[in-house]
């Protein structure tokens, strides 16, 4: 597979990670030729202008747009939707007609979370959790994680297209990301603006339990990172050459760790300096109250522990970890976002 005429697809280029992975890639591969599927007509000519070659208009449930693009492409990008099944479906059909068209393994860089190695805890830490994270480089355990865990069905689609030889596919897995986005449209991160949302509808910061269930966590800039780095390696001819098992192309990130309790503090302190609620004091909410006001709450209150042996072994090295020093944006980007201010 020559690198000077590469034909990428990427799903989710609007998106937090997708937009401002998009100029990495143009610059790192100036002569591929990109196409992005991108569901709303205003900003079709500004991804044109980026470095897109084609726009391909849809939406998710467009599969039929989805399985042709896939079928043209070297690389399938997936940073749009880790549990889409229709989706994914959609893609690996149109993998595997271009393996059986040319012979040649597309590869397939999906993006996953690390809620599939999160232990479903309501806001409280667990000890045997944090004393045994998830390292990467064990195929065994990750292989082992229940097919009910969040995200592990779409997971094992492509393990088992993997296994079945059609696709090289590398499922990237990133945590809490923080940080503001650098693509040509601005979007903002999962978790954060959960807990402002949570904050807006009890006019109060709320976290679950007693606020020590942890998390792992990366900068936007640091998460790209590993995307960088492991679509370099698996375009390698000798990556290309071995049979790797599916369960050792699987990537964890993680640059650093917060409890859901001082996560939540920090956003009740941005969200009091700009007269959003009347107190920064923060208070603890039942998991069922707060799954009611919002579906995704599960993310704020569970633990995750990540060793992302596996990018560190490509060369990744985090470069911003001061975590902390980037909630008070996020939450102002979150506010702006949500016409708050």
């Amino acid at each position: 597979m020559s690198q000077d005429d590469l034909k990428i697809f990427i799903l989710g280029v609007t998106g937090y990670i997708g937009s401002s992975f998009l100029a990495r890639l143009v610059k790192l591969y100036p002569t591929a030729r990109i196409s992005a599927l991108i569901r709303s007509d205003s900003v079709i000519t500004t991804f044109l202008n980026a470095g897109v070659h084609e726009a391909i208009h849809g939406t998710h449930l467009d599969h039929e747009k989805i399985r042709d693009a896939s079928s043209k492409a070297d690389i399938v990008m997936n940073i749009a939707d880790c549990d889409d099944v229709g989706l994914t479906v959609a893609v690996l059909e149109g993998m595997k007609q271009h393996f059986e068209a040319t012979g040649r393994r597309p590869i397939l860089i999906h993006t996953s979370g690390t809620g599939v190695i999160s232990d479903g805890a309501h806001g409280v830490l667990n000890p045997a959790v944090a004393a045994a994270p998830f390292d990467d480089a064990d195929e065994e355990r990750i292989k082992s994680i229940p097919a009910t865990a969040p995200h592990r069905y779409v997971d094992n689609l492509i393990f088992d297209a993997d296994k079945a030889r059609f696709i090289d596919g590398w499922i990237v897995t990133p945590p809490t990301i923080y940080g503001p986005s650098s693509g040509v449209v601005t979007r903002g991160s999962v978790q954060i603006p959960v807990i402002v949302k949570l904050a807006l509808a009890k006019n109060k910061a709320v976290y679950l339990g007693d606020g020590t269930a942890t998390w792992d966590n990366a900068h936007l800039e640091d998460v790209l990172g590993v995307f960088e780095v492991v679509l370099a390696h698996a375009l390698k001819p000798e990556t290309r050459a071995a049979t790797i098992s599916p369960y050792a192309k699987f990537v964890l990130i993680s640059a650093g760790k917060h409890t859901w309790g001082e996560m939540t503090q920090l956003v009740a302190r941005a969200l009091y300096k700009r007269g959003v609620i009347p107190t920064e004091k923060t208070e603890p909410i039942t998991w069922e109250e707060a799954s009611a006001l919002d579906s995704r709450a599960l993310y704020v209150g569970t633990n995750s522990f990540a060793i992302p042996t596996r990018a560190l072994q490509l060369g990744w090295q985090p470069k911003h970890l001061d975590w902390r020093s980037y909630v008070d944006a996020d939450v102002e980007g979150t506010l702006k976002s949500l016409g708050k201010l």
